[in-house]
């Protein structure tokens, strides 16, 4: 399905302070402030929360949405000047895109999962890296315990003159 209008993602922050229960109400303004301006809503993802990397109105963390969807260009100066007076917004970035094919999808599922893959590979190396590192650590300190034993034995038994 070509369509005509320009494609374009939305992505918005709702403050981390405010209740899980209260985002369906903040996406709904959202989703109905994009059916008024007559996009073409596609897709809408939760990221969940993150970290925001400085702190906005004094929050350190955030709800990470995103939307895709079809729309006018004369109609996004309207939607911005909306998201701008909504306080459950902090932050929002419109930006114009284009729709992933299959094959893009597809691709990037394969991407993230090898980089799943990869990290809990390099994990599991530190790990037994670590382990070995503690084995080798209590071994030397047994042997030079052993060690430190027999040579102050040796030094008590000899005759002080």
């Amino acid at each position: 399905m070509k369509n005509e209008l320009p494609f374009y993602e939305l992505a918005f922050i709702i403050p981390g302070n405010l209740p899980e229960d209260e985002h369906p109400k903040v996406l709904e303004k959202v989703t109905t402030l994009l059916k008024q301006a007559e996009a073409q809503i596609i897709a809408t993802e939760d990221l969940g929360k993150k970290k925001l990397a400085y702190p906005i109105k004094h929050l350190r963390h955030g709800f990470y949405k995103t939307m895709t969807f079809y729309l006018d260009a004369g109609k996004l100066k309207e939607i911005e000047n909306e998201l701008k007076l909504e306080s459950n917004i902090l932050r929002f970035l419109i930006i114009r895109s284009h729709e992933k094919t299959e094959a893009e999808i597809a691709a990037e599922e394969k991407a993230k999962t090898s980089r799943v893959k990869n990290k809990i590979a390099e994990k599991t190396k530190e790990a037994v890296a670590e382990e070995v590192k503690k084995e080798v650590k209590t071994e030397k300190q047994k042997v030079s315990l052993e060690d430190l034993d027999k040579k102050l034995d040796e030094l008590l038994d000899e005759e002080v003159i």
